[in-house]
């Protein structure tokens, strides 16, 4: 099966102009896919899916408090995707509440105030802790002055589809061992996703019985999508990160494509 699938998505993204990084890692079964995985792409909002599990390590050493709350002041509006920039200043939002716009509407608003929560260091020592080389926390969403700086967001396909792959075995765990986030804590994160706003891409090709949780990122020319898929033949986590695509519709439908190769390929495997 893995070699099919190998050469079946290689033909695929061969088949067009943009650069392609797309990893696979089965949770439930032998399955490992990499197809350009180590290639570094800015990452867009597919960062916030490593800041939610920085932020559940956090909170699992008692450094963060999910019923903490934080007031929406007028300099926390942040341009973009999300709701939290449309409503009134005063609003107090707990730690959760943010975390769940961050990931289900992608609102930059949420994440740039559980950036200034938690801080750029610990996300980075998580990252650091999970073996991880290409996935960096180096600024805001829309800190565009940090980014001609040379401070990128950053990720490749096969880090995100590890730390995918972890929360649905559940548990997060350092290079040496250590437990970083529990099994409760990968559950409730896979929950959030699972309630995904955003599902044209991965999801959206597949039968309606199989489960999806999801998050996907879109910046500049960069159209990505990352997953944890649950079918009745096993699950997996699929990663696409896409750089050159002209059009939002073409990547999204080519990923979507993708997806369901993946899907037939493990449902219909002997």
């Amino acid at each position: 099966m893995q070699q099919e699938l190998y050469a079946k998505l290689s033909e695929k993204i061969r088949s067009v102009s943009a650069e392609v990084g797309l990893a696979i890692r089965g949770v439930d079964m032998d399955l490992r896919v990499d197809i350009g995985s180590d290639l570094p792409f800015r990452s867009a909002s597919i960062i916030k899916v490593p800041l939610l599990a920085a932020l559940f390590w956090l909170s699992e050493r008692g450094l963060l408090n999910w019923q903490e709350t934080l007031t929406l002041n007028d300099e926390h509006r942040t341009p973009g995707s999300g709701v939290l920039r449309h409503l009134h200043s005063g609003l107090e939002l707990s730690l959760y509440d943010l975390a769940v716009l961050m990931i289900v509407l992608s609102d930059n608003t949420a994440t740039n105030m559980l950036i200034d929560r938690a801080g750029v260091e610990p996300v980075q020592e998580f990252l650091h802790r999970v073996g991880f080389h290409h996935t960096t926390l180096q600024r805001k969403m829309y800190d565009f002055a940090a980014a001609e700086q040379g401070r990128e967001n950053l990720c490749c396909a096969g880090e995100i589809a590890d730390l995918l792959q972890w929360m649905a075995q559940g548990e997060i765990r350092a290079t040496d061992g250590t437990t970083l986030v529990s099994k409760a804590g990968c559950e409730q994160m896979l929950h959030i996703m699972q309630e995904q706003f955003y599902r044209d891409q991965i999801p959206y090709l597949l039968p309606d019985e199989v489960k999806v949780a999801n998050k996907t990122g879109e910046i500049s020319g960069h159209h990505h999508d990352s997953a944890v898929v649950w079918t009745p033949a096993g699950s997996y986590s699929l990663v696409v990160l896409t750089r050159g695509f002209t059009d939002r519709r073409t990547a999204s439908r080519f990923i979507a494509d993708l997806s369901l190769m993946v899907y037939e390929t493990v449902h219909y495997s002997p």
